[in-house]
């Protein structure tokens, strides 16, 4: 009998295979490729492609990945000349294509040439893998691209040789007669100029061009001593010089700013559609990341709808739905956040419907089951419901490691203690802990981090938030909490390197906020997170605005 169980469980575990393993998802803008689609996306491209192919199991790949989701986050105004993908030689379905590919080593990057057709001659050409010690996967693919143009391979390509002349008359010999304005980067290589000619190579009054340090002549006629260094010249030779610049981000941000000033507008050019919208900003987060980050931090303390959206979304979608059954304490919890967010969320005309369907189905009941609430929220966002696609702008971390939905989350809540303040102003018969009893309500019962939901719990308990009394000490309070996490936070893992964890508003955002002696001047703060965080200042970055205001779609 025991010999006949061991025989039946043998079969059985022989007849279940395990569910493969990705370390990607679309959401990484990586195209995920396997051995039914990639002849059908590689082949006859009119783009060139860059392929990952890994293991999941295989711990450099594991490593690597975070490299390889930065890299095509990076380049991912790039797409119409390269896209990224990946293929998991770890699934038993891709064998036969890795196989063919001739992949012995993971993680294998190579590179496949627009109109590419496979054959047993041609598998592509390895750029990245696994020996690799060199962090910059930027530069070995710019090396490529660079090398691919100097033989004259790819026509579609912007022009990536160097500007070897003496002088800058020219500079303008090979441009296209729209080109209004050509930079010349002067560097140590050629990278930061084929970088910038490729992030900038859909503006058509635009052209980029680079020379190395090693051009001594044009060095001496420039008068320049310091590298790297930019140029910029116009079509009636009158040429500007820009030192400050050293780095990749602050190249791009200079630029930026330069072209700004010009009347030109980068969002329109950059974006990867050419979908028409009312909004014109509906597009800037269409700019290459580093590019878009620069300008978010230029537009100092603003608050995005679509990062509103997206700590909405998640809260229901992926905390309130992670709980089977809601109900007793979770339930009104819920219905008290519903309400909350019903009366001061910044919805459009046709989102509020979402709410007010989920505050029907919550209203009466005595439990609800989180598959409930994600399906209704899943069928929002299949009607187009929400103004933004899921992602964070002025949340956007250096990193997905970084800031995100714990950052859109406080955002959310800074806006409903605002506006909740600013709709009851003449109403002495609120209970001025409306929004800070629900907050705190929701991060006892649903917020994800556990450890994080005992601190703000104990924090609730230390600062006496039951003693809050009036609609503007409710905003304080909040103001006040968070800045206490802040300096908890400062120097933490977590923290991301880009946006460190200061005491806000900054006194270089807000001067007038800063007392003598390091002590804060509580009635401009108040008057500045009210500006803040005001529906006045809400910004639609990445958000069509047709779905928000009435009349315009």
């Amino acid at each position: 009998m025991e010999k006949t169980v061991t025989f039946f469980f043998i079969c059985l575990i022989s007849k279940v295979k395990p569910t493969p393993v990705s370390l990607y998802t679309p959401a990484d803008n990586i195209k995920i490729l396997d051995v039914s689609n990639f002849k059908e996306k590689v082949e006859n491209s009119t783009s060139a492609w860059l392929v990952e192919f890994y293991a999941s199991w295989c711990g450099d790949c594991q490593r690597f990945a975070p490299k390889w989701k930065d890299f095509a986050n990076d380049v991912l105004d790039w797409r119409d000349i390269v896209q990224v993908g990946a293929v998991a030689c770890s699934d038993e379905i891709n064998t036969p294509l890795c196989r063919e590919m001739g992949i012995f080593k993971y993680p294998t990057v190579k590179y496949f040439h627009e109109n590419y057709q496979v054959s047993s001659s041609n598998v592509g050409v390895d750029l990245v893998h696994d020996d690799d010690t060199d962090p910059s996967i930027k530069e070995k693919v710019l090396e490529y691209l660079i090398r691919e143009v100097h033989e004259g391979r790819r026509n579609n390509y912007p022009n990536l040789l160097p500007y070897n002349h003496e002088h800058l008359e020219h500079l303008y010999d090979d441009a296209a007669d729209n080109v209004e304005f050509i930079f010349l980067v002067i560097a140590d290589t050629g990278y930061l100029g084929a970088e910038l000619a490729l992030d900038l190579h859909k503006i058509p009054a635009v052209a980029v061009r680079y020379s190395s340090v090693n051009n001594s002549v044009l060095k001496t006629n420039l008068g320049i001593e310091n590298y790297p260094t930019i140029l910029v010249l116009d079509k009636n030779n009158k040429s500007e010089i820009f030192k400050n610049a050293t780095t990749s981000d602050e190249i791009k941000s200079t630029v930026s700013d330069f072209l700004q000033s010009k009347g030109i507008n980068l969002e329109m050019h950059l974006s990867e559609d050419n979908t028409t919208s009312n909004n014109t900003d509906l597009h800037l987060d269409r700019l290459p990341v580093t590019l878009l980050r620069q300008h978010i931090k230029k537009m100092g303390d603003v608050v995005f709808q679509a990062d509103l959206e997206a700590a909405l979304r998640y809260s229901l979608q992926q905390e309130v739905s992670s709980v089977e059954v809601i109900k007793d304490e979770k339930l009104k919890t819920l219905k008290d956040y519903l309400s909350v967010i019903n009366k001061y969320f910044p919805f459009g005309y046709r989102s509020s419907s979402l709410i007010s369907l989920l505050i029907n189905v919550t209203s009466q009941a005595k439990e609800v089951r989180g598959i409930q609430i994600q399906d209704l929220v899943k069928e929002a966002e299949e009607n187009n419901l929400f103004s933004s696609p899921r992602r964070f702008i002025g949340c956007l971390g250096s990193s997905p490691s970084f800031r995100g939905y714990p950052c859109s989350l406080w955002t959310l809540f800074h806006y409903l203690t605002v506006n909740f303040a600013d709709a009851n102003a003449d109403n002495r018969n609120v209970n001025p802990r409306e929004v800070l009893e629900t907050v705190h309500s929701y991060v006892k019962n649903f917020f994800g981090c556990k450890a994080c939901s005992l601190h703000f719990q104990e924090m609730a308990t230390k600062r006496n938030m039951t003693n809050v009394s009036s609609l503007e000490d409710s905003v304080l309070w909040l103001w006040e909490s968070h800045n206490v996490v802040n300096e908890r936070l400062k120097g933490d893992p977590t923290e991301d390197p880009e946006y460190q964890k200061v005491q806000f508003p900054t006194r270089h955002n807000c001067p007038e906020c800063y007392a003598e002696y390091g002590f804060w001047e509580r009635s401009q703060v108040l008057a500045y997170l009210k500006r803040m965080y005001g529906r006045f200042n809400v910004r639609y970055i990445g958000s069509d605005t047709s779905v928000i205001f009435p009349g315009l779609d």
